[in-house]
């Protein structure tokens, strides 16, 4: 049976051995266990008992982890297995993504016992610099497009592997993402830094690193749970302040323009773009709606699910991620007008490609009445703004809008957060700051107006 050894108040170390070396010492497997405060000895000396015959068995068949040897890339990749069915696939891919591409390539080498919060500085510094972000893109110069002058596209597929669309973008000079420029380098014998350029915005945010920070405190702490490391190197790293961001949005002369616009457009993306100012929803919660979601009597919305595109699942309909995050909201008079013209004629499109409408219908139909794409909003609204030379925001921006309009109309926190469906008002005040500190100086401009006002009817 395993040595146990008292090392705290209720911490104790087992060592078990698991024969001899090369050299003839003999190995020693430990591990610390942690037993609940109030047992009895007999309990204690009961639950060790059973702990290191647990402990030899998993020594013997070698199933136990070993801090000593086990890589910060081993313990991800055994993180990942224990949380996929826990997390929502979208979740599940972000992390994958950001472990394989980043967390493994710089750490994945160190042994948990080594790990430092020095290296977890020097991986957040880095993460700073160019050319770090998953989804940067690469432009070809002009030396590789008079290369690929030579080659059709269905060539290139076949010498590269890369699919024969983006061979296609590639042949007409098109951004592609770095993988993508990297197997082209090695396939035309070409170097990657010399043959591509980096396009558009390049570093993270200080908000995307803080997520990465997060992410590896999560593994790490699995870590604990297993007991490969005593400690979370990843507790003792402090990040520098975080710099406050301003939400981007539109303002009243912007939404003007984009309300006139939009009166030329069909209705389907007229009443889409309208409901998401109205609401304040997120794409996914929009292009999830049912027509049963919605009382067009009482002018209500129900938040019940969302519409999201997962790589490698394709598109999955799910509740939302928090409690909060369902939720009933009044619509304006003007948009549920809107709704009940938009609705009939959805009705009527339906009967010309001859499928049953019911009000589990989705609201948002393409223009074969099949359900809208989670990404067809962005790409749509995208092309509009261009299409009237409007000003550039996301589509997600228009929620921002929505909150801007809410905090200019005087409505409190509590309740700007439950219609946008946050955890708590802390989350809408720290999110909209700058928009509420631009009201605060315009209500102090009203006191000067009272004031100057004031003091020129006594004069009079």
């Amino acid at each position: 049976m395993a040595n146990i050894q008292k090392r705290g108040e209720n911490s104790y170390r087992l060592t078990a051995f698991a024969g001899y070396d090369s050299k003839g010492k003999q190995i020693r497997k430990t591990k610390t266990v942690n037993l609940k405060e109030g047992m009895t000895e007999k309990q204690v000396n009961k639950e060790l008992n059973r702990l290191s015959v647990l402990f030899d068995e998993e020594v013997e068949k070698g199933t136990y982890l070993d801090g000593e040897r086990i890589t910060l890339g081993d313990l991800c990749s055994l993180w990942l297995e224990s949380s996929e069915k826990t997390l929502a696939p979208s979740t599940f891919n972000t992390y994958k993504t950001r472990i394989a591409d980043r967390i493994i390539p710089m750490l994945g080498h160190i042994k948990l016992s080594k790990l430092q919060p020095h290296h977890l500085k020097d991986f957040y510094s880095n993460l700073e610099n160019d050319g770090n972000r998953l989804d940067t893109r690469y432009s070809p110069n002009t030396a590789i497009m008079e290369r690929l002058k030579k080659f059709s596209a269905s060539k290139l597929s076949n010498l590269t592997g890369i699919p024969l669309k983006t061979c296609k973008y590639i042949k007409q000079g098109k951004v592609v993402t770095r993988q993508t420029a990297e197997k082209l380098s090695v396939a035309l014998e070409v170097n990657f830094n010399n043959s591509f350029s980096i396009t558009g915005k390049t570093k993270l945010t200080d908000k995307t690193i803080r997520h990465h920070h997060a992410l590896l405190r999560s593994i790490l702490n699995f870590a604990i749970q297993e007991n490969l490391i005593t400690s979370n190197p990843a507790v003792r790293v402090r990040l520098s302040k975080l710099q406050e961001t301003e939400a981007d949005y539109y303002d009243e002369s912007d939404l003007n323009a984009l309300c006139y616009a939009l009166d030329s457009e069909p209705i389907l993306y007229k009443i889409l773009v309208y409901l998401a100012i109205d609401s304040g929803m997120r794409k996914g919660e929009l292009v999830g709606l049912l027509w049963s979601d919605i009382d067009i009597c009482s002018g209500y919305v129900k938040i019940s699910r969302q519409k999201q595109y997962v790589a490698g699942h394709g598109i999955i309909t799910r509740e939302p991620k928090t409690s909060s995050a369902k939720r009933v909201l009044t619509l304006s008079a003007t948009v549920t007008e809107m709704l009940v013209e938009y609705k009939e004629k959805q009705k009527k499109d339906f009967e010309v490609f001859g499928i049953t409408w019911t009000e589990n219908v989705e609201v948002f139909t393409n223009d074969e009445c099949s359900p809208m794409s989670p990404n067809t909003p962005y790409s749509w609204f995208t092309k509009f703004l261009k299409r009237h030379n409007l000003k550039k925001i996301t589509f997600h921006q228009l929620r921002h809008t929505n909150a801007s309009l809410m905090i200019a109309a005087g409505v409190d926190m509590v309740t700007l957060a439950n219609r946008l469906g946050h955890r708590n008002s802390n989350i809408t005040q720290a999110t909209y700051l700058h928009i509420i500190k631009s009201r605060e100086k315009q209500a102090a401009n009203v006191m000067d107006m009272f004031y100057n006002s004031k003091s020129k009817n006594v004069g009079s």
